[in-house]
């Protein structure tokens, strides 16, 4: 119970400061929304914040999610595909959305030379593994 209070007090600390961003903000910062999605009515009680490091070239092996999933590249490029859909490349600062169980099928950094970082926020029930390997199609 406390963790989906403290979850609901920090979706409406971020809805809060979007609500800010529209009048000005607190101050003189500007804020700008980066990643909105519409998540299911039952998302979890459990957030984690992961940074994931990927040398030049490396890849992840295609997964998935319990849960919604964000994710903000902080460094160099990756591409990503999600189910069937095409390749995209994200650049530092670009975003993605991952509903729960969506197939995450392309993951790796195009570089041959600059490591890449992102930043995941995962929200699960808190018992079911982060990521769940696919079986590679023939």
């Amino acid at each position: 119970m406390a963790a989906s209070i403290r979850l609901a007090a920090l979706a409406l600390a971020l809805l809060s400061g979007l609500a800010h961003a529209h009048g000005g903000g607190a101050g003189d910062e500007t804020v700008s929304p980066v990643a909105q999605a519409q998540l299911p009515a039952s998302v979890g009680t459990d957030a984690k914040a992961l940074r994931v490091e990927f040398a030049p070239g490396a890849t992840s092996r295609p997964h998935t999610h319990p849960g919604p999933v964000f994710v903000v590249v902080v460094a160099g490029e990756m591409e990503s595909s999600l189910d069937d859909g095409p390749v995209h490349t994200y650049k530092a600062g670009d975003t993605w959305y991952e509903a729960p169980g969506q197939a995450h099928r392309v993951t790796r950094n195009p570089s041959k030379r600059q490591p890449a970082v992102l930043v995941a926020w995962l929200l699960s029930d808190g018992k079911a593994p982060l990521v769940k390997p696919l079986a590679l199609k023939p």
